[in-house]
């Protein structure tokens, strides 16, 4: 049985030499670990086409919404050409820093080997590092030297263009590690061989980012985006659809990616422009979801959908609640939406809600400001009380604000409620912005008002 095992790892230890050479030829490709790219970019076209019947989009749409992780409000598909960069990089990497010091100085062996045919001498650390990089300065660029092989450097310089990433060597360690960039920050991630196993996700969630930023930058299709990525609660029907109609599926992807049919939308052509409902000079999304006064009523429910999920998840252990009303003691003719009165600790808690268009994180911080500067003053009439003043933002197309977790950490609300509360908001806004699109175009009516019922 030894001599058989004995048998079995030369013959191991001989494939893998003759694998990781530069002169192996596999039957399925040109060279040892080459992928063809263009069968890639054909599956790469079909998956999109595909994943845009699936969120009813235009094609005029943007891909990188396909690449984007489900908790920023992207599908999760992964970019096949991304995927074999990824994985020629992370096999390159589990190979050198392999636990089984057979495979990795088998490893070790071979790559030296390349980097010396390619230089014409005998290679150094950092020449490995840079041939890995896909250097071509001195040595590494002379012609006649270029060659295919498993340590081929076409997957490490692409994914370098684009998000950085670059092999490293650590003197004082003695070992080599991928260094790659966090997206708009100044830390890095730096994967050495104790965290191998971590090279894949790390790049894979660099890639992500990427494409969420490149999206965040489109000023007309990644407006609404730049907001809704922001908290998870946003997306929450991506991966589940709950709470969620098949016609609010339809109508949601398009909106935020600013792919509704309206009238300023037209591209081509002298199409009037103007609002067909109220005649304002440009028929937007955002006129239309919160500017035309023609759904005045449906803004109110809309609001008011939103208020009542607080108001019924309230503990009765915070004091007397009034909603819609003028404060008590006071002159003022302000009635904020929810007001919280505990005379005990002669403390009010005081909640606006808005359902603003998410023209970017700017239009957001404008409502909230907009909200302190006006009940201000009313706070500063109550005398003897210690008031605190919230604004709970949900956008016009679902996009929850981080900062409401202020106000529903100030009510005290459970967290596993907390989750399910933030879900049921975000579906009922965008579920009302639906109704009031489709009454906007088609002129029916879509919801009956039951509060005058």
């Amino acid at each position: 049985m030894e001599l058989e095992a004995a048998v079995r790892a030369d013959d191991t230890a001989e494939f893998l030499r003759d694998f990781m050479s530069p002169c192996f030829r596999s039957p399925s490709c040109e060279w040892g670990s080459a992928v063809a790219k263009g069968p890639l970019t054909n599956a790469d076209r079909a998956i999109r086409q595909l994943v845009w019947k699936w969120l009813y989009l235009p094609q005029r749409a943007s891909s990188d919404i396909i690449y984007i992780s489900h908790r920023q409000g992207g599908a999760n598909v992964p970019h096949m050409g991304d995927l074999c960069d990824i994985a020629t990089v992370t096999h390159a990497f589990h190979l050198l820093t392999c636990p089984d010091r057979k495979v990795r100085t088998i490893a070790n062996a071979t790559l030296k080997e390349t980097v010396g045919k390619r230089a014409a001498r005998a290679p150094a650390p950092q020449d490995t590092i840079a041939f890995l990089n896909g250097s071509l300065e001195n040595d590494l660029g002379r012609q006649g030297g270029e060659m295919s092989s498993l340590w081929s450097r076409a997957a490490t310089r692409r994914l370098g263009k684009r998000i950085g990433c670059h092999w490293t060597w650590a003197e004082e360690r003695e070992e080599m590690g991928i260094l790659i960039p966090r997206i708009n920050s100044d830390q890095n991630t730096v994967v050495i061989p104790p965290a191998r196993k971590l090279l894949e996700r790390v790049l894979k969630s660099t890639l992500r980012c990427l494409y969420a930023e490149n999206l965040k930058k489109k000023p007309d299709q990644g407006k609404v985006f730049e907001v809704s990525s922001k908290w998870t609660a946003s997306n929450h029907f991506l991966s589940g659809r709950s709470f969620t109609r098949f016609i609010d599926w339809r109508f949601v992807h398009r909106a935020r990616l600013n792919c509704i049919p309206l009238n300023e939308a037209a591209r081509f052509g002298n199409r009037d422009k103007r609002c067909r409902r109220c005649g304002y000079e440009n028929e937007t999304l955002p006129h239309v979801l919160c500017g035309c006064e023609t759904h005045s009523g449906a803004w109110l429910l809309r609001h008011n959908a939103i208020q009542d999920r607080v108001v019924k998840a309230l503990p009765p252990t915070l004091g007397t609640v009034m909603e819609d009303s003028v404060v008590l003691g006071t002159n003022s003719l302000l009635r904020p939406d929810i007001v919280i009165t505990n005379e005990e600790v002669k403390k009010i808690i005081m909640v606006d809600v808005s359902v603003p268009f998410e023209n970017q994180s700017a239009a957001f911080q404008a409502a909230r400001l907009w909200k302190i500067v006006k009940y201000t003053p009313l706070a500063d009439t109550l005398r003897g009380y210690s008031v605190e003043i919230y604004t709970l933002l949900v956008g016009a197309l679902g996009s929850w604000d981080p900062q409401n977790e202020l106000v529903l950490e100030a009510y005290g609300i459970g967290k596993k409620y907390t989750g399910l509360m933030r879900q049921l908001m975000v579906s009922d806004t965008f579920w009302w912005s639906r109704d009031i699109y489709t009454e906007h175009v088609m002129g029916h009516r879509q919801y009956q008002d039951t509060q005058n019922n």
